[in-house]
């Protein structure tokens, strides 16, 4: 049986971390600009996302076309602003986790709705590949503020 390190002992080489905050950056900007191709350009074809109500696009073509519909529509001029990475570790020799902290302001989706301004909690998957580091999958939570202060492994709860 092959041992598994433990989280904590597992290393990130500091390229990967690199070619992480490439993508975030990469990212963020795309989002100012609302170009979904640059957002997805260091992807794979077969990259996935699940967004913060849990739809599920599948493949490059797929994800690039229902961002690009959403930062031209409820997320135009919306800001976004990572706040922290929150960690990166790898797992096996070809694939990097990365669980990311944005700060995205309001918007209001298609039913017409208000979302207030929020944090999101993002988990996106990164394969190495001959190119870099590229995404294989992200997912995204919006992040209750009220829930988290009862978050049982941060201790007692405090307020808001």
């Amino acid at each position: 049986m092959t041992a598994v390190p433990a989280l904590s002992h597992t290393q990130v080489a500091e390229s990967d971390r690199a070619a992480v905050q490439v993508w975030l950056d990469e990212c963020a900007a795309a989002w100012v600009t609302q170009d979904a191709e640059r957002m997805f350009r260091m992807a794979t074809d077969d990259v996935e996302w699940v967004n913060i109500v849990g739809m599920h696009w599948r493949g490059q073509a797929q994800v690039v076309a229902v961002h690009d519909l959403y930062l031209n529509t409820m997320f135009k001029g919306v800001p976004m602003s990572l706040k922290s990475i929150e960690s990166i570790r790898s797992v096996g020799s070809d694939v990097v986790i990365a669980v990311v902290r944005w700060s995205i302001g309001q918007f209001s989706p298609p039913d017409g709705s208000t979302v207030p301004a929020a944090d999101d909690r993002m988990t996106l998957v990164f394969r190495r590949t001959p190119a870099g580091l590229q995404l294989v999958h992200g997912a995204n939570v919006q992040i209750n503020a009220v829930a988290e202060q009862f978050d049982p492994s941060n201790g007692p709860p405090r307020p808001n």
